[in-house]
């Protein structure tokens, strides 16, 4: 475990970065000038990282670790949420069923790490970064539910992550009313899908 210098150091640089995303695109970001955000040095912002994309790579397990998936598990939040949604789009109605979101969406629902999304070199990396993470517990679960192969799993994961990642940054992120209507559209045709692979 790190030591509390080093905790304390590497929340800087992390929470440094996130001031800069506020006001700049990540490629003009450069490491001294991050080092001045964090207030740390050179050398030490290279005792703990090679680039700024280490630093991506620890705000995106942060960002996910922040999400709760007490009642998320597997494929059965995306499944309940379809459900609630079936009888009504009210934001307000469904709020306490938003940790049964994709956990792309929940972690552009946290404030703290919403400028993740804002970033379209960002965006993407971020969004790679969750499907590789969460694919180590999505690609088995999917393969042992719905009977299909680990590389079909993998790949229906990839859509469905790709795609929720797609639509909601083309809706700028944003928890309207039509928002919900189509999320109810889209966790429905999911529901479908997966029904769907039970047959083949």
């Amino acid at each position: 475990m790190a030591d509390k210098r080093t905790q304390i150091t590497k929340e800087a640089v992390k929470e440094g970065m996130l001031e800069l995303l506020r006001s700049q695109d990540f490629n003009s970001i450069t490491v001294s000038g991050l080092c001045r955000a964090a207030g740390v040095g050179r050398a030490t912002f290279y005792t703990h990282y090679t680039g700024l994309t280490d630093v991506l790579d620890e705000l995106a397990d942060d960002a996910i670790d922040a999400t709760n998936r007490s009642k998320a598990e597997g494929l059965s939040g995306v499944i309940m949420l379809a459900e609630k949604m079936r009888n009504t789009t009210d934001p307000e109605a469904l709020a306490p069923y938003m940790e049964l979101l994709p956990v792309c969406q929940r972690v552009a629902d946290n404030p703290k790490y919403r400028v993740l999304f804002t970033d379209p070199f960002v965006s993407d990396y971020i969004i790679m970064n969750i499907y590789r993470r969460e694919r180590e517990y999505m690609q088995p679960f999917i393969t042992n539910k719905y009977n299909v192969t680990a590389e079909e799993a993998d790949k229906v994961f990839l859509f469905a992550i790709m795609g929720a990642y797609a639509v909601n940054r083309s809706m700028g992120w944003k928890k309207d009313e039509a928002w919900y209507n189509v999320q109810k559209v889209l966790l429905t045709f999911l529901e479908g899908g997966y029904d769907a692979l039970k047959k083949l």
